[in-house]
């Protein structure tokens, strides 16, 4: 892809190592526009003591802060590991056009469980087409997770067990 920078993508593993260090999951984005940094930022989970502070809501927040507007439909986000389902809505949901990821969540079953939603599904169902781009940078991004056995996630115990259908009661 054309406007793909891998300059931009190396800024976002570099996050992703900053966060490693300090105890935080090896996470980092980049929002460009126009080519020009707008942010650089690493996951923030366990320092802020907030698991909303994945480095891809955090990069939104402060580009649509330093933009002035919530509509980015003119940046682009570097993220070094798949967007969750979280970060996939803000990115629509803010309009972002060109989202690359370096490493896919399947690149590191050890860590990641498997999910049925992923970004590609949600772009699918969002009211514009984003251009999703998977592997950019991959073996490099897999780096950060070198050494790492399992996610430092909250997992409650129920976690392991199979969740049963929720079903839903009608009065």
């Amino acid at each position: 892809m054309a406007w793909i920078n891998e300059t931009h993508m190396r800024l976002a593993l570099e996050q992703a190592d900053l966060a490693r260090l300090r105890g935080d999951m090896p996470f980092g984005a980049v929002i460009t526009r126009h080519g020009e940094i707008v942010v650089t930022i690493m996951n923030g989970e366990g320092q802020d003591i907030d698991i909303t502070a994945h480095a891809e809501l955090l990069a939104i927040r402060q580009a649509c802060q330093r933009l002035g507007r919530r509509d980015l439909s003119d940046c682009e986000i570097y993220a070094s590991t798949e967007p969750c389902p979280m970060c996939s809505s803000a990115i629509f949901q803010s309009n972002i056009p060109r989202i690359a990821y370096a490493v896919s969540r399947d690149d590191l079953p050890h860590i990641f469980r498997a999910r049925k939603i992923r970004i590609a599904q949600l772009a699918e169902d969002w009211d514009y087409t984003p251009d999703v781009v998977g592997g950019v940078l991959s073996s490099e991004a897999l780096l950060a997770f070198d050494g790492l056995e399992k996610s430092h996630r909250v997992v409650p115990q129920f976690h392991s067990v199979q969740h049963r259908a929720v079903q839903h009661k009608t009065r």
